[in-house]
């Protein structure tokens, strides 16, 4: 089979045997490159918080350089994921959610932490939210694979992800990209940047972002909002960057950063009727009824198909964010070491307005928002470099506030209000009377609201003890203590017009104990409605060690085995009527390579074998139709991943990745709520043994091929042309591994023309991404009982190509 990769861009339908032929054809492949275009020598990274070339880190991790984005058509941090074995990047509306070998969080939960932890110049970045805004003017970006329990040691179970921005040159150089492509996208990026004055230097960064909606509204007929794009884009970001010499061995770094975006990009499209598709007369069963009220309303209206672009609704949608942070950082050489002060305070605010019912009836209407603060401070001290030891000591501060907002509007409870309080009565929980609530377009209003506070302490240390000249010993070790508190406001509101709003439930009359401003006595009611602090303060804390031990054979071979843990922070499901906290989560990772370079540059491999113990992981729970986080038993997970290069000249190459992960539980017993329980049980308590299951959003593989082809124009400069295909095979989107909310295998293409002026100055691109147009989902949701019981979700983009011009002196 002959390797003729570019066909591939007209003809993309591949199954997974034929990328398994393709990825043996020995003409087709041989080496690796761990997501850069150039050669890997070349490639300076900071995973271990000094300066080191990727293919002397003893350790998996993907490193993106400009260049190797652009030639890429990288754009977002979401982009970088089919590049990048073993690593998942999905958007649920608008945050970006990360999981590594098959760690991360499934739980979509407002406030929650993600289990792979955002750097953006060493400041750890604590919302979802803040952080796609982040990915601008970026210098490089890396990708740190595996537990990261040392010096990325917050919450960093399943790895770290480092963004790295330009800084200011020596020299004054400018920098203006435009492109325009279709759906009426426009991307104007400039930047300017060099010497102030002998001691200060300055870079400004400006991105204007702009497209037209992937997806389209379609109003009720009549309506007088009419029909609308959604799924677009409107977002500014900027950042401002100082360098100042306070002395031959000093500099300051201060550089602020403002994101905003005004725009109607939060979406959720149909993936499936759930459990309604996964067990025949669903609907008739006592789980199921619950949705009868629903879809006594749904049914009456036009409905959104499965995975379409085309979308029902009587909602206006919005999306509102602000991100900004100012960050000053000091780096000083004293003697035999060096001193590094960052500080950091940001604030993240994100709010947004939509429907999962994906009808144009009017049935409910979602807000989500967050008011979030955080402050950091991280002082870290090392060795001179070039020495036998080289160490790492350092102490870290965060603290952070967020008041969360999650508002479920629903046109139809009347019927569920009355039968509710019809089965307390019967049940002698409340005393009887009449039960008559009269219809009304007001009732009702879920609020799923709260706040929560964090502050978290660390100590650190990390080492490289060279045993000979071949031989090296590592080990590091953090201590991390963390406090959490907060409070619930889990009520169910009768917006009545003129008024804020009136509390239906808790009913303070009934259940007195369920609204209280101490955190003693306090008890939700039956529905579980409750509005009072948690139970708190809660503390958490960790010791996390690592061990590693590195073999240079050569000056072409790396030899590497590791062992280190990883600790997650437990805490508080804001919203919710769980006032008690669920605890913290701990892995073991164990992992042994290879990283290979031929001596003249043209081939490279790297492989990396790997284990796993997950223990007390946090997984979502349902009690009374709402979710609950709780600690789950035991995972195992264990894989490898072949990443390979040959190039046998500068103006070709050919790249690949394969990664095969077996992530699982190995122990574990949850409630899974929507499947029919026994009759002589209550609804919705059936326990599942989860033991054999896979870990949510863990495909089994993942390949990635892409082939790199140059060429000189005698007179007027050089053409680039890189095309690339994605492919992973089948993954869950909860702990049940119900087909219902699964995601088939695909596979993407991207391809990108690239003409370079002789000069050096200017260059023109045409590119394309997903050019089979695929649809795909990268993230689904469980909707509530009360809310149909459906799979909601994002859809990856579709189709996209356009013309880009970049000029720079």
């Amino acid at each position: 089979m002959r390797c003729e990769f570019f066909s591939y861009v007209s003809r993309v339908s591949l199954t997974s045997i034929q990328v398994c032929t393709l990825l043996a054809s020995s003409s087709c492949l041989f080496a690796s490159s761990l997501g850069v275009a150039q050669e890997l020598e070349e490639v300076l990274v900071t995973a271990n918080r000094r300066a080191e070339r990727l293919q002397d880190v003893g350790a998996t991790v993907s490193a993106f350089t400009n260049d190797a984005m652009k030639i890429r058509s990288i754009n977002e941090l979401v982009d970088i994921a089919p590049y990048t074995p073993g690593v998942n990047i999905a958007s649920y509306q608008t945050e970006t959610s990360f999981f590594v070998r098959g760690i991360g969080t499934p739980a979509i939960i407002a406030g929650n932490d993600n289990s792979v932890a955002t750097y953006l110049d060493d400041v750890f970045l604590s919302r979802a939210a803040a952080v796609g805004p982040a990915f601008f003017d970026i210098e490089r970006v890396e990708v740190l694979r595996g537990p990261q329990g040392t010096l990325y040691g917050r919450n960093a179970t399943g790895g770290a992800v480092k963004l790295i921005t330009q800084s200011p040159g020596e020299e004054w150089e400018y920098e203006v990209r435009a492109s325009a492509g279709n759906y009426s996208a426009t991307r104007l990026f400039a930047a300017a940047g060099g010497p102030l004055s002998e001691s200060v230097r300055a870079r400004l960064a400006v991105l204007s972002d702009k497209r037209d909606g992937y997806a389209r509204l379609l109003r009720p007929e009549n309506s007088a909002l009419g029909s609308d794009d959604v799924d677009d884009r409107d977002a500014l970001s900027a950042r401002l960057k100082f360098e100042i010499d306070l002395s031959d061995s000093a500099m300051l770094t201060v550089s602020a950063d403002y994101f905003e975006q005004d725009d109607q990009s939060a979406v959720f499209y149909y993936a499936s009727a759930g459990y309604a598709e996964e067990i025949p007369g669903w609907d008739q069963t006592r789980e199921g009824s619950v949705t009868a009220p629903y879809f006594a309303a749904k049914n009456q209206a036009r409905q959104t198909p499965r995975g379409s672009r085309r979308i029902f609704s009587d909602v206006d949608y919005a999306l509102e964010t602000e991100v900004w942070g100012v960050t000053g950082r000091l780096d000083w050489s004293i003697g035999a070491y060096d001193l590094s002060v960052v500080a950091s305070t940001r604030s993240t605010e994100p709010f947004l307005q939509n429907e999962f019912d994906l009808s144009d009836a009017f049935i409910n209407v979602y807000q989500r928002g967050e008011e979030h603060e955080q402050s950091s401070l991280d002082i870290q001290l090392s060795s001179n470099e070039g020495q036998r030891f080289r160490w790492v000591a350092g102490g870290y501060y965060f603290d952070e506030e967020n008041v969360i907002t999650n508002n479920i509007f629903g046109d139809f409870w009347e019927p569920i209000l009355t039968q509710g309080l019809l089965d307390l009565q019967l049940a002698g929980v409340i005393p009887s009377f009449p039960i008559d609530i009269p219809a009304s377009p007001f009732c009702c209003d879920l609020r799923l609201n709260g706040a929560q506070e964090s502050e978290a302490w660390a100590v650190y240390f990390d080492a490289q003890y060279d045993i000979s000249e071949k031989l090296t010993f590592s080990f590091g070790a953090r201590q991390s203590d963390e406090e959490r508190d907060g409070r619930q406001d889990f009520e169910l509101l009768v917006l009545a017009p003129g008024t804020e709003g009136v509390r239906f439930a808790p009913n303070t009359l009934l259940f007195p104990d369920a609204v209280s401003e101490d955190r003693e006595g306090v008890q939700p009611d039956p529905f579980g409605f409750v509005v009072a602090p948690v139970e708190g303060p809660e503390t958490f804390s960790d010791f996390t060690p690592k061990f590693a031990i590195e073999y240079r054979a050569n000056d072409a071979l790396l030899l590497y085995a590791s062992a280190q843990k990883g600790f997650k922070s437990g805490g508080y499901n804001i919203g919710s009527s769980q006032r008690t906290p669920f605890k913290q989560e701990s892995i073991w990772g164990y992992e042994t390579g290879l990283k290979y370079v031929a001596p003249d540059g043209t081939v490279s491999l790297n492989t990396a074998l790997f284990h796993y113990d997950y223990e007390n992981l946090q997984a979502q729970d349902s009690v009374q139709n709402q979710p609950i986080i709780r600690n789950v038993g035991e995972a195992k997970v264990d894989g490898l991943e072949i990443e390979g290069l040959w190039r046998p000249r500068d103006s070709f190459q050919v790249d690949f990745a394969v990664a095969y992960l077996d992530a699982r539980f190995t122990e574990g017993e949850l409630s899974e709520p929507l499947r029919p329980a026994p009759l002589d049980q209550p609804p919705g308590t059936l326990l599942q043994n989860l033991d054999g299951n896979r870990l949510p959003r863990a495909p089994e593989w993942k390949v990635n091929l892409g082939a790199q082809l140059g060429w000189s124009l005698p007179a007027y400069g050089r053409v680039l042309m890189r095309a690339n295909y994605a492919w992973q095979s089948e993954i869950f989107f909860t702990v049940f591994n119900i087909e219902a909310g699964s995601q088939d295998s695909y596979g993407l293409v991207d391809a990108r023309v690239q003409f370079e002026h002789r000069s050096g100055s200017w260059d023109l691109s045409l590119y394309g991404r997903n050019l089979g147009d695929e649809t795909y989902f990268s993230n689904q949701i469980l909707t509530g009982t009360f809310y149909g019981a459906e799979f909601v979700g994002s859809l990856g983009a579709p189709r996209t190509y356009g013309l880009e011009f970049s000029y720079r002196m």
